[in-house]
């Protein structure tokens, strides 16, 4: 009997799945959720060069209602997010957000790096085989970058059908979004006042591009100088920069564009031109979703030259959130805020100016360069005989003279130790690892070791790794500041998800710049980019 009670129960169960309707089915239950997802028209994604996380909430009360608040108050904004490894510059900074992965794994390890094959420099987005098109010279590309982009994804998961354009002031804040298979990317040749491309991507500049540069949009700002705005809650209409024309002068001229860059009109320019892109280039217009990556240097140029404490920093952040206002409004009205995603972050922040710093007793300030480079010099000397043992050194890394090496018998390794424990010995010196420790993983269990190793690849990096002490610039004394290392005025900024995929809140977990290609992929049902470190963050995801 229970035999035959357990057959009665085999023989229903089965009838049940094998005639069941399909609706039950765990494919069908799929097919019915991916009904619910729909692909936004046009990602922008708007990265704000050297943009610290607490300018949003500094001059937050100066923001007008349609430009960062429209992101903050209606998009995922993720307060803890920080940069994890110690190369915080614009090239490095560009490549992780849309790679997903720190320079260990995409090989972006600073803006210019030292290459001893060569015997020189290598700029990150360098292509000798290029030519500018639209100006005179070398062209650039993305051809020193390792793995593929958000951009890159997305283009081939709809079989290149899905445009993707970059655009910014600076080559290699185009270059490094576009990706490897960009339609386009453009950025600006200040001495012309005119945006440009490089062979790389096309032959000739199109025809609204020719337009664009045609109509010498700089010639608006002739006889305007950058007074702060009524609101700035430093200096309120300071005269910050003025332009005298000399007689004689016509406008706008080699000198005047030359000053323009570096007010942030060009933000404004530069925001027109994208919205030119969108139209001609009909990015959101058709079946596929499209990618446009914005990069604005404006900030960046004015934080270098001034800090972030300073009255030209909060001027250009209002502006900023005024000239975005203006142009989201621009694109709801060709494309649709609807059917747009919308992601914001930036490279990299910024440290205090030194003399800032010294005047409020934060640290050492400033650390000439030639300190470091010094010391390790003597103590090689001293070590192995006196000779040139270093072939080049920057802000992060000491290259020694191989040849030097030979010619005293003195192996990598100990030549590496020595030159570590000298340039760690220096005032303002936090800590030096060596080529061995980063290559072989043997590094002290601390977060500076993390981070020195998601900075350094194997192929490019130099023998010996430095970071600074907090509030410690490498240079001059002065206003004049910089950015690059680990610390958190350097490392954290801001990142925030805007549309429809994404749940509006603020969000206080853990995170960081490589999940914004991470993100994206997951919410527009991609493949992570190739070497992608970074995680959905799906507290986030709709």
């Amino acid at each position: 009997m229970r035999k035959f009670l357990l057959l009665l129960l085999f023989f229903v169960a089965s009838s049940f799945l094998i005639f069941s309707p399909s609706w039950l089915s765990p494919s069908f239950a799929k097919m019915q959720a991916r009904k619910y997802f729909i692909r936004p028209k046009l990602v922008i994604v708007i990265v704000i060069d050297q943009f610290r996380y607490d300018y949003l909430e500094r001059f937050r009360p100066e923001f007008v209602e349609g430009g960062f608040n429209m992101l903050l108050n209606g998009g995922a904004d993720f307060i803890n997010c920080r940069y994890d490894d110690a190369s915080t510059v614009t090239c490095a900074g560009h490549a992780t957000l849309f790679t997903g992965a720190y320079p260990n794994m995409n090989g972006i390890i600073e803006n210019e790096w030292y290459d001893p094959g060569l015997h020189r420099p290598v700029y990150c987005a360098s292509d000798l085989e290029t030519k500018l098109v639209g100006g005179e010279g070398a062209g650039a590309s993305p051809r020193n970058l390792m793995g593929s982009t958000i951009g890159d994804e997305l283009r081939m998961a709809s079989d290149f059908k899905s445009k993707v354009v970059a655009i910014s002031l600076k080559d290699r804040s185009a270059v490094m979004p576009g990706g490897h298979t960009a339609n386009a990317a453009y950025w600006y040749d200040a001495p012309q006042g005119h945006f440009v491309t490089s062979t790389y991507y096309m032959q000739q500049l199109p025809g609204w591009v020719k337009e664009f540069n045609q109509r010498s949009h700089a010639a608006a700002y002739c006889g305007k100088n950058w007074q702060s705005l009524p609101d700035n809650p430093i200096a309120p209409r300071k005269m910050l920069k003025s332009f005298r024309a000399q007689s004689g002068e016509r406008c706008p001229d080699t000198r005047f564009l030359n000053w323009l860059d570096r007010t942030p009109y060009m933000t404004e320019i530069e925001l027109q031109f994208a919205e030119s892109a969108i139209q001609n280039e009909h990015l959101g217009a058709g079946p596929h979703t499209d990618l446009l990556a914005i990069s604005i240097s404006e900030n960046d140029y004015i934080g270098h030259a001034f800090g972030p404490y300073s009255v030209q920093v909060a001027d250009v952040t209002l502006r900023t959130d005024r000239y975005l206002a203006s142009f989201f409004k621009d694109i709801n009205r060709m494309v649709g805020l609807n059917n747009v995603w919308i992601a914001l972050s930036a490279d990299h922040g910024v440290a205090p100016n030194p003399d800032f710093i010294k005047a409020h007793h934060l640290g050492l300030g400033n650390l000439p360069a030639a300190n470091i480079r010094d010391e390790v010099e003597r103590e090689l000397s001293q070590a192995f005989g006196q000779d040139q043992w270093i072939e080049s050194a920057d802000k992060f890394y000491i290259y020694l003279n191989h040849q030097t090496l030979m010619r005293h018998h003195v192996s990598e390794s100990e030549a590496q130790q020595v030159a570590a424990r000298a340039a760690a010995s220096v005032e303002g010196v936090r800590a030096a690892f060596t080529r061995a420790q980063l290559l072989t993983g043997q590094l002290p269990d601390s977060s500076l070791a993390r981070k020195a190793s998601h900075s350094f690849n194997s192929l490019r990096g130099g023998d010996v790794f430095v970071i600074v002490d907090p509030f410690t610039v490498i240079g001059p004394a002065g206003i004049h500041t910089n950015h690059g290392t680990p610390w958190n005025y350097d490392a954290q900024v801001p990142l925030i998800f805007w549309g429809s995929a994404f749940n509006p809140g603020v969000y206080s977990i853990p995170s960081q710049p490589i999940d914004l290609a991470s993100t994206l992929a997951a919410a527009l049902h991609l493949t992570q980019p190739s070497g992608a470190q970074g995680k959905p963050l799906s507290v986030a995801l709709r």
